[in-house]
């Protein structure tokens, strides 16, 4: 017995906790917060997700787990979201800035409750179980009227070769090997070959990357993207045709260089739907195919849509995904008492949500067949993907980024959806009112990119695609399974609990 007391005592002394409890989880959220996107340092994520990890593994149980993994969240979502209360604080005064303080411990929460159920039902194989399940939790980050999937740990590589890789499997496949790799270093004194094996894991992906990317492939197509930088809260105080004729003005100043395959104005360039009388004439002037971001068309049913038109209106693409409290009002059936009292002290009384569209309309515009998202919806993979299955040999996204301000709110929004253009191995192009417009070829490279806040209409190269990759074949596969792979752990967790018991130690993969 005496023995057994000092080994442990010595081993206690060989591995000592990383940091204090509490202040350990809050400065490795904090670390990881810096890392992130859109540091080009966000590749070191695993080493502050590996303390998470470890913490999580030798917690007491899913109660201890859940307050180390909440602190941790909080502290990574108070430093990778602070744009968004600054950003809503100009938009909104300093109420709205103080009520979407209420978004950080909310977003830490969708973290930390799915870990911490991980640990209760995984318990000595914690470690192995938790990459699974940060894809899951993912995954489920990204769907219904809360969806937010802001910080998903794949993004991390999205400036790395290794995002290549999500041309297989999305950005859970990265998700998956960052995650994974936290688990295998914060075991990685106990299992070597793990290590071992990771190293070879990213270096085999890293030389895949490199060899999958081609030079810059020939672009033979012409695009005119347009950048209005109309500060939004003239919009909100009231929508006037002096926007249509910005636009105008800039497309036609645009167009005496030359003609071009397609001009992309943002979202709600237009004050009107383009099918509008008083528009679709102006349109129809210019003489060359248009995506316009402008109001839907549906009567009595507010929409922000995207339309094709050439000549006439070929197609209405309308936003799907919503954002939350910003374009919807999530349960207001249930919290209308209290929605009332707070839209009216921001001075936003009879605030409705949009309706969001239900269907996905590959717009045709000539030879060209555009699958579009709408702002918000670049950072959900699904609908591109979708897209490119229904034949969008084309990505667009049209958005508004001026309510992010001057933060890295819009840095991250447009580093995420260089994500799609990998996946689904199409040229992206991107405009928005006052940035970021740029274009972003099948392999995520940055071709062009406009200047923030400047107001100008900008003649870029692209081409077109109808290759089909693994992500875009496949879907969701990574999450899928992810989820079999949990279920396989169950049984091999009950026989070991059946034979011996493990301590909150045996967690190591």
């Amino acid at each position: 017995m005496d023995d057994h007391v000092t080994f442990r005592a010595w081993r206690t002394r060989l591995n000592p906790p990383l940091l204090p409890a509490w202040p350990g989880d809050a400065l490795g959220g904090l670390l990881l917060g810096l890392l992130f996107l859109p540091s080009p340092l966000a590749v070191l994520a695993p080493l502050p997700l590996a303390a998470l990890h470890r913490r999580l593994a030798r917690s007491t149980g899913g109660r201890g787990a859940l307050g180390h993994a909440f602190v941790f969240a909080l502290a990574f979502f108070s430093v990778h979201l602070a744009w968004l209360p600054a950003s809503m604080a100009d938009v909104l005064g300093p109420l709205g800035g103080l009520l979407t303080v209420l978004v950080l411990p909310a977003a830490a929460l969708t973290w930390a409750a799915p870990l911490a159920l991980t640990r209760a039902a995984f318990g000595p194989r914690t470690l192995l179980a938790l990459p699974f399940a940060w894809v899951l939790l993912e995954a489920l980050r990204a769907r219904g009227p809360l969806a937010f999937p802001w910080g998903a740990p794949g993004y991390a590589l999205t400036q790395t070769p290794l995002a290549q890789l999500a041309s297989v499997g999305g950005v859970a496949l990265l998700t998956l090997l960052v995650t994974g790799t936290a688990s295998v270093l914060a075991g990685w004194g106990r299992r070597p070959p793990a290590l071992l094996a990771l190293l070879a894991v990213w270096g085999a992906g890293l030389l895949w990357g490199r060899q999958v990317t081609p030079p810059v492939p020939p672009a033979p197509r012409t695009a005119v993207l347009v950048q209005g930088a109309i500060d939004p809260r003239l919009k909100a105080r009231g929508r006037t045709l002096d926007e249509l004729g910005v636009y105008l003005d800039l497309t036609r100043g645009a167009l005496r260089s030359g003609s071009a395959d397609l001009v992309v104005w943002p979202e709600t360039a237009s004050p009107l739907p383009a099918s509008d009388p008083g528009v679709l004439p102006a349109l129809r002037g210019l003489g060359v195919p248009l995506l316009v971001g402008a109001p839907g068309d549906v009567p009595g049913q507010a929409r922000n849509s995207a339309y094709g038109v050439d000549g006439g209106v070929t197609g209405r693409q309308d936003k799907r995904v919503l954002v939350p409290f910003g374009e919807s009002l999530p349960f207001s059936g249930v919290l209308g008492f209290l929605y009332a009292p707070v839209l009216r002290s921001l001075g936003m009384a009879g605030l409705t949500s949009l309706t969001p569209g239900r269907l996905l309309n590959v717009l045709p515009l000539r030879d060209l067949r555009a699958g579009v998202s709408i702002c918000y919806e670049s950072v959900f993979g699904p609908l591109s993907r979708q897209a490119v299955r229904a034949g969008a040999n084309l990505l667009v996204v049209i958005s508004n980024d001026a309510w992010f301000g001057r933060g890295a709110g819009a840095e991250q929004h447009f580093q995420m959806g260089r994500l799609r253009a990998i996946e689904t191995r199409r040229f992206l192009l991107r405009a928005g009112n006052d940035g970021v417009s740029a274009v972003v070829d099948p392999w995520g490279r940055v071709q062009f990119r406009a200047p923030r806040g400047e107001r100008g209409a900008y003649r870029v190269a692209f081409g077109v695609s109808s290759a089909r990759t693994p992500s875009v074949r496949y879907g969701d596969w990574v999450s899928w399974g992810s989820g079999v792979a949990l279920l396989a752990l169950l049984p091999l967790l009950a026989r070991r609990r059946g034979g011996r018991p493990g301590g909150p130690e045996a967690g190591a993969p």
